[in-house]
């Protein structure tokens, strides 16, 4: 875990030198690819939902968002009186070991004594959070509201007092945020008298101990600009994120506003209010206006040459939706791009918010006005972070901060191997080393305990089917889990990894003649690190990897691949039925094989994907298991369907192929001769 403030210090040290370069290199130094990442950061804010089922979906979703977005941070809320403790403490867990994602932890003394915020900052320490979000809070119960000169009702009276409790007790170990209020407080005195007692109360904030400041949202951007020029002139240098709150209809826009007590500019107003009643275009013109809003910030930051006070970041309410802000960062070309062959349009915002819906071809736009820019026609698209450090999302854990490298077995289930490596005193840094290592632990049984939620019963029927009866019934689930229309199979936690849509057709086509693939990934002989699909690391690096297949297959179709891998020298086969009888063919005597590895600048040489024989063996224990506990209990014992399933977990293999002729692929794995071969040995299969 990582405190913000070191995290915004150390990114504004990186942007500063990245600006430098390009001056005296020119902004296209690395073959065409983006010179930097985006100028500013963003985060995302989510609240505890009341519901079981609320809190498993919303789990799913702070997974993709991360994944895809790669937000800074995350803020969790905090219910009044502390009611949503267990949920908020359970969120900022959850994002943290399996999100990948720092948190901010927002903690408010509303009714709450000094021994029981002194308990849950020791609860957040322990769980690994480093980030406070310190506030007064909700107003008492039976207020709508504050009123001047009110306090929390607990021991501490408000949020400056809650600051030096957490300096008192923690000293630096937190970073701390407070709130802002460009428009003003709803119980702060109107007018200039009003304004100037806030800021003097903002300050003493940040001179009792506060690092940054998130604000109010609002959609006056010169307010806005105002209340920043009034905070350097007070003396408060400290970052100040703005809170961007996309619109989601217009009714909940007149009462969020009415409620916060926050202005509606008049050309806002004149854009929604003629499309009020239609939700879809309020929401598309909504991330509009909010996308114009953050360009004009950052635009204004032109007038200030002081990188240190600069505007740089934005805080978005999400409201626990997805494609609002996804849309709104997507403008601010915050994000790359993949494309999807043949997956349906609505692939960029995969179940986001419930929301989804197929999109037209969308005339060209000029951009400068807000508007949203030509897409590559029909093509599908999905949003994905430009800044990934390694080819699967790094652990914000402290005992997992140098952790370099990951078996390639869990790549579609992270969440089950940082749960089976939990317990490991120290983690594999630069080379994977011998798996035996009584320092790296055992990899423990408990993932077998573990599942992500796949829904209720029902659910998990729709997506895996009713009532199969053939093998080509299921054959048919793993393709249409390879187009994007079943959003999970056991064995995928996440929808297909952007480098998979180069090859998403004929992918499809091997799942449907019977090769069931639960990993793979295309050769890849030094592209850009910055290569949209393929790229990690940083700039100005060079990446590659082997191509990779695993799949479930009938006995007789792995007697077909052993015999084309025996016809294809640089071909490895490793292969294991339920029983444990194993198979391993064009395989010499050795150990690990690095899959993914990159060259970088004035570093050694990073190798974060493996694949180890031995862990091999016990990934297809977990494999083979989940037939049992994530399909075959949806069927009555004794039915047809509960019989398919059985039959096949008991007689498939798993394999696993590696091509070590990772030069065929070139540059941007256009070439994959491991795939072609395996199609021919589909063809033949149902000949």
């Amino acid at each position: 875990m990582t405190r913000i403030m070191d995290k915004i210090r150390s990114r504004r040290k990186e942007h500063v030198k990245l600006r430098a370069s390009q001056s005296v290199n020119g902004p296209d130094g690395d073959g065409g690819a983006p010179a930097t990442p985006p100028s500013f950061y963003y985060s995302l804010e989510f609240f505890p939902p009341k519901t079981e089922p609320g809190l498993e979906n919303l789990l799913t979703r702070i997974d993709r968002m991360c994944r895809r977005l790669d937000p800074l941070f995350v803020s969790i809320t905090w219910g009044a009186n502390g009611s949503t403790l267990s949920r908020t403490l359970a969120i900022a867990s959850h994002a943290q070991r399996f999100a990948c994602v720092d948190v901010l932890l927002h903690l408010s003394c509303t009714g709450l004594s000094r021994e029981k915020l002194a308990q849950v900052l020791s609860m957040a320490k322990s769980a690994g959070v480093q980030n406070i979000l310190a506030l007064r809070g909700d107003p008492p119960r039976g207020k709508r509201s504050w009123a001047e000169g009110d306090v929390s009702g607990g021991e501490c009276d408000r949020a400056i007092d809650l600051v030096k409790l957490v300096r008192t007790l923690h000293g630096n170990y937190f970073s701390v945020g407070v709130a802002g209020h460009p428009e003003g407080h709803p119980s702060s005195r109107k007018g200039e008298e009003g304004r100037a007692a806030e800021m003097r109360h903002l300050k003493e904030k940040m001179d009792a101990g506060a690092d940054f400041i998130i604000t109010q949202f609002f959609y006056d951007v010169h307010v806005f600009l105002d209340y920043v020029k009034r905070c350097r002139r007070a003396g408060i240098d400290a970052p100040i994120i703005p809170g961007i709150m996309p619109i989601q209809s217009f009714s909940s826009l007149m009462k969020m506003t009415q409620f916060c007590g926050i202005s509606v500019p008049n050309y806002v107003s004149e854009r929604l209010y003629p499309i009020q009643h239609d939700d879809e275009a309020v929401k598309e013109i909504g991330c509009d206006i909010c996308s114009i809003m953050c360009r004009t910030i950052l635009k204004a930051n032109n007038d200030d040459p002081n990188i240190d006070t600069l505007v740089d970041g934005f805080h978005f309410y999400t409201l626990n939706l997805e494609r609002g802000t996804t849309r709104i960062l997507i403008d601010l070309d915050a994000t790359d791009f993949i494309t999807s062959r043949s997956a349906s349009p609505s692939v960029l915002l995969e179940h986001a918010d419930s929301e989804s819906k197929q999109q037209s071809d969308e005339s060209s736009h000029n951009n400068v006005n807000g508007n949203r820019k030509e897409r590559a026609g029909s093509i599908s698209e999905l949003a994905r972070s430009n800044r990934r450090l390694l080819p699967w999302k790094p652990s914000t854990m402290e005992n997992r901060s140098k952790e370099a490298v990951r078996p390639i077995n869990w790549s579609n289930r992270p969440h089950s191997y940082v749960v089976r490596t939990d317990d490991w005193d120290e983690f594999p840094n630069g080379r994977w080393g011998d798996a035996t290592s009584p320092a790296f632990g055992d990899l423990s049984e408990i993932s077998h305990f573990y599942s992500f939620t796949l829904g209720s019963d029902d659910d998990r029927r729709a997506m895996l089917g009713h009532c199969p009866l053939h093998e080509s019934d299921v054959f048919e689930v793993f393709a249409r889990y390879v187009e994007g229309t079943v959003p999970h199979i056991p064995w995928c936690e996440t929808p297909l990894q952007p480098e998979s849509f180069l090859i998403q057709p004929q992918l499809a086509k091997l799942n449907r003649f019977g090769l069931l693939t639960v990993n793979s990934q295309p050769p890849v002989d030094g592209a850009s690190s910055s290569h949209p699909a393929f790229g990690w690391g940083g700039k100005g690096g060079k990446v590659y990897q082997k191509a990779y297949f695993e799949c479930f297959v009938s006995p007789d179709k792995t007697n077909r691949l052993s015999q084309m891998v025996t016809k294809h020298p640089s071909i490895n086969m490793y292969a294991i039925n339920n029983a444990g009888q194993d198979l391993r063919v064009g395989v010499e005597e050795g150990g690990v094989t690095a899959l993914t590895w990159g060259v970088f600048p004035n570093r050694e040489i990073l190798q974060p994907t493996i694949f180890d024989p031995d862990i091999f063996l016990i990934w297809a224990e977990e494999a083979f298991s989940l037939w049992s506990t994530m399909w075959l209990n949806l069927y009555d014992y004794g039915s047809e369907s509960y019989e398919l399933i059985e039959r096949i977990r008991d007689t498939y293999y798993l394999v696993a192929l590696i091509d070590n002729d990772f030069s065929s692929g070139g540059e941007d794995g256009s070439e994959f001769v491991l795939l072609d071969l395996l199609l021919e040995v589909g063809k033949g299969a149902i000949s």
